[in-house]
């Protein structure tokens, strides 16, 4: 069921008996904009670890185990040009608890504390609270360069979206962004996102419906003055490849490419596109997988993923730097094959059966329930999960390779460690 809280800003409330806990998760989202990106991931840190009711880590922990051991996090999150910050909180049911404790309203009302009480001193944001919390979110980002596969992932995000600066960071910002920081500034920030930016409040569970939607409307939230963020990002084709590398000091280089797939997330092709990406490179049995992996014995990883709110094709190995140009004419070639359909009608069937068993195993989280009301609110669509298998099931041999048509690679970004010298 969903709510109109304020203009802007929903409440959508699941309903299940499958759960022993329930689960609340607040989203803010906002048009992704370099200059907030790093804002926004310290607020997320700031407000998973203090509040003006719980001014340290040991408070929050008190009143989460005062509820049973609920479990309350923040973090942030992008879908194509749209940056979500986002709150969750899980509780168990107090129906199956020896306790007359209203859990459940209670992590509503720790929510809206969190929220609108933040830690503040003067106007601005506590002052070690800030700082503490600024050099932990510092050396978290300045950590992933260890991971030299995702390291090589953001760098092809550069290289793919070199038209739109927004689009190339990560959601978690820029180290170098903190320095210019302050206390004030982020407070500022936070007052105009609190009015600025819609809100989707989920609630997934087994609860009094009318008691939490009444609770939730005292929060008297105010009508949002902006337009809903866009929910997709289309990427634009360059129609030619441009390949950047990097010598680092590495056993094994890491090669990624950026296609362009204009195909967008429940579109016309949406459904074959998963197909698709499954015989690519997303399975096990992929023609990535069998072939450059296996067969030929040219990587020690290679697989495809797909963005479907930015319309781009992805596909990452890790490889010896001297086989460089071959693995490149490889895949080139797995995705010739299937432009041209060689594959067999019985692969797609097990395919398709993977994708059909890790749907239904998603139904089993109650995470999965809530995200996808999160998506449904975003994409302002809603599929049902017998649909969702039907149009899986209904994909067929020519949907597979026509959609394979739209692939057009765009960017590489190879990371190596000397063997291979780039033309």
């Amino acid at each position: 069921m969903q709510t109109q809280l304020a203009k802007g800003v929903q409440l959508t409330t699941v309903l299940s008996h499958q759960f022993k806990t329930n689960q609340i998760i607040i989203n803010f989202r906002a048009p992704i904009k370099r200059t907030d990106i790093t804002k926004r991931a310290l607020l997320a840190n700031l407000l998973e670890t203090s509040s003006a009711d719980y001014p340290d880590q040991r408070a929050l922990a008190h009143a989460l185990a005062e509820m049973y051991g609920a479990a309350f996090g923040a973090g942030v999150s992008r879908k194509g040009p749209t940056h979500n910050l986002q709150l969750s909180i899980t509780v168990p049911n107090e129906r199956f608890l020896a306790t007359t404790e209203p859990l459940t309203m209670q992590a509503i009302d720790f929510l809206v504390k969190i929220i609108f009480k933040p830690l503040v001193q003067d106007g601005h944001f506590d002052e070690p609270t800030f700082k503490r919390q600024a050099t932990n979110l510092k050396a978290s980002i300045e950590s992933v360069a260890d991971d030299k596969q995702y390291y090589a992932a953001q760098k092809l995000n550069e290289a793919l979206f070199a038209a739109d600066v927004a689009q190339q960071l990560p959601s978690y910002g820029v180290a170098a962004d903190l320095a210019a920081i302050t206390s004030q500034e982020l407070y500022d920030y936070y007052q105009t996102l609190l009015v600025d930016d819609q809100i989707d409040v989920i609630m997934m569970g087994d609860f009094e419906e009318a008691a939490v939607i009444d609770r939730w409307q005292a929060v008297a939230f105010k009508n949002r003055l902006v337009a809903r963020p866009t929910a997709f990002y289309r990427h634009q084709d360059t129609g030619n490849y441009l390949e950047k590398n990097e010598v680092q000091a590495l056993s094994q280089a890491k090669l990624n490419l950026g296609y362009d797939f204009p195909v967008f997330y429940r579109d016309q092709h949406y459904y074959a596109a998963l197909v698709f990406n499954e015989l690519f490179g997303g399975s096990p049995l992929s023609k990535l997988f069998t072939n450059v992996r296996e067969k030929a014995s040219l990587a020690y990883y290679a697989s495809s993923s797909l963005d479907t709110f930015r319309g781009v094709l992805k596909v990452s190995a890790g490889i010896d730097g001297q086989n460089h140009d071959q693995v490149l004419a490889i895949i080139a070639a797995q995705l010739t094959a299937i432009q041209q359909g060689e594959f067999t009608d019985d692969l797609v069937d097990q395919l398709k059966l993977g994708l059909i068993n890790d749907f239904e195993s998603s139904l089993d989280s109650q995470r999965t329930f809530a995200i996808q009301a999160l998506i449904d609110d975003l994409t302002q669509q809603t599929v049902s999960d017998a649909d969702w298998l039907k149009n899986i099931q209904a994909v067929t041999r020519e949907q597979i390779i026509a959609v394979a048509q739209l692939v057009t690679l765009n960017n590489g970004f190879f990371l190596n460690g000397g063997q291979h010298e780039s033309n």
